[in-house]
């Protein structure tokens, strides 16, 4: 009968879990501070001090829901299910990180690789001695920014003067005349407003899209991403296009240098602390560039340099059978399926659209209560439903009784949550977010391992997922203590490069040559 095929089922899943019995389990998720991660978990995971696991208090609490009498055992099916989606251990970490590197020795190469790993042709260091006026432009996602800037010398950056511009989504998707036209405008609006006229001056231009650049002011758009599709931009030097539309306004600012901004955000650590080797960017989408050397750079045949910085666009890294089923439905119905899997997986633009995917599949569904599971799927039936910013709200509240989220579901418009429901709900965050911090210390650590004697460098980082989604940075910098060693892994810091792609970017056009 059901009853009998439910025990039997339960036996099982305990029996794979490791489990002696149903009362080790509920002694364990009890007395979690207790207990090794390992022993609460069915899922591989490295023992670390107690007081850093987090994964483990949100397990021990989700599995103290469990009722091993109950004939239902869709709560523990769901469990299971979402742990073993999206496990990633240290086996899975190290064949990450050769996969990475592999991909991106051939990228460098110029043979087939879904890591581009294009030259920037920024091949002078920045000391930290530049000195004077600067603007830069910043285009990479949901906002435009216009920045005007002093470098003073010494490392230090002056006041900063700063306008912000929302870019529509019809300007996204219009014309190129459309997109550059909106940005002239919106440096015009800057310049009357910010700085008190028409001033001369040259600037640096962050444009955080894959771009084949052929000198450090010029670069022809490869593709878009980050639902940008602008039309008459691909294969386009997109410095032409914008300074086509500032003359046309009569506007008197020279673009000296194009940069990513994951570049810029290198240059700006670097401005202020000469051990920066690598920038990264974990927010709408993510990238990282790093100091190669020239030599090993076999696609290279311009003029001589020692170094160059590389910028890898790993968000596009093939992530082949490393994609769950829930990775694979959220790339199917992207803009762009096949292409910035690696991105899909880790970005702030996808992470709640992965939660929102996960929650309302059928075998994780079914472990909700009813009404709560109802809810889920009335609210969030379209692409995009479910924010990042939930997402984080909700691993953020480290409260037993999870008042906080039950007000952040309900404001969401989801209802009905249980306390069990809530604990679920937090556990679907964890893993999420827990392997999206463990894929970015691979790619990371791939990185550091492709440069050589890395050690003791400093990793600028700029992006919302970083900067505030909760443990992001902790869990990444254990991720690297697993793949390298905590005695190595401790040299390695990771600081935050707040807005440095904007700054980094006038840095650029300080150094660039005319």
């Amino acid at each position: 009968n059901m009853a009998t095929r439910a025990a039997s089922l339960l036996r099982s899943w305990r029996s794979r879990a490791g489990l002696a019995s149903a009362a080790a389990f509920t002694s364990t998720a009890i007395a979690w501070s207790e207990a090794a991660p390992d022993t609460i978990s069915d899922v591989e995971f490295v023992e670390r001090p107690k007081e850093k696991w987090v994964e483990a208090r949100t397990r021990a609490v989700t599995d103290s829901f469990i009722d091993w009498n109950a004939v239902d055992i869709s709560f523990v099916d769901a469990l299971r299910t979402l742990r073993s989606a999206y496990s990633f251990p240290l086996a899975s970490m190290q064949e990450l990180k050769a996969h990475f590197l592999s991909e991106a020795k051939a990228g460098l190469a110029g043979a087939p690789s879904s890591m581009r790993m294009l030259p920037t042709y920024v091949t002078s260091r920045v000391t930290g001695s530049e000195t004077g006026d600067f603007y830069a432009l910043d285009l990479g996602g949901t906002n435009f920014r216009v920045l005007r800037l002093t470098l003073e010398g010494d490392g230090k950056v002056g006041p900063v003067t700063q306008g912000k511009y929302q870019v529509p989504l019809e300007i996204k998707q219009g014309t190129g005349d459309d997109l550059f036209g909106f940005l002239a405008d919106s440096v015009a609006t800057f310049l009357a407003t910010k700085c008190g006229g028409n001033p001369q001056g040259v600037m640096g231009f962050t444009f955080s899209f894959p771009t084949v650049q052929d000198a450090i002011n010029r670069g022809r758009l490869i593709v878009w991403n980050k639902e940008f599709n602008a039309s008459n931009v691909v294969g386009n030097d997109v410095v032409v296009l914008l300074q086509k539309q500032l003359h046309k306004r009569g506007i008197n600012l020279e673009v000296r240098a194009l940069a990513n901004d994951t570049v810029g955000t290198m240059e700006a650590a670097a401005y202020c602390n000469n051990d920066t080797a690598m920038g990264v960017i974990f927010g709408t989408g993510t990238n990282a560039a790093y100091i190669e050397r020239t030599a090993n750079i076999g696609k290279w045949d311009g003029p001589p340099s020692e170094e160059m910085v590389i910028n890898t666009e790993w968000g596009n890294l093939d992530m082949g059978n490393m994609m769950n089923l829930y990775d694979a439905a959220i790339d199917a119905a992207s803009q762009n399926p096949g292409c910035q899997r690696f991105e899909k997986m880790i970005s702030g633009m996808y992470l709640g659209e992965m939660c929102r995917v996960t929650l309302t599949s059928p075998e994780v569904l079914h472990g909700f209560s009813s009404t709560f599971a109802a809810s889920l799927t009335s609210k969030l039936t379209e692409r995009m439903s479910l924010p990042t910013a939930l997402m984080a709200e909700i691993e953020g509240d480290a409260s037993s009784s999870m008042d906080a989220t039950g007000r952040a579901l309900e404001k969401a418009g989801l209802v009905g949550a249980t306390p069990r429901d809530r604990a679920l709900l937090h556990e679907v965050c964890v893993n999420i977010s827990t392997r999206a911090a463990m894929l970015s210390a691979t790619a990371v650590v791939a990185l550091l391992e492709q440069m050589g004697n890395a050690d003791g460098c400093t990793i600028a980082i700029d992006g919302t997922v970083f900067e505030c989604y909760p443990y992001f940075k902790e869990r990444m910098e254990f991720g690297i203590e697993q793949l390298m060693g905590a005695q190595r892994a401790h040299t390695i810091k990771l600081v935050l490069a707040k807005d440095g792609s904007g700054v980094g970017a006038a840095i650029i056009a300080a150094i660039a040559k005319p």
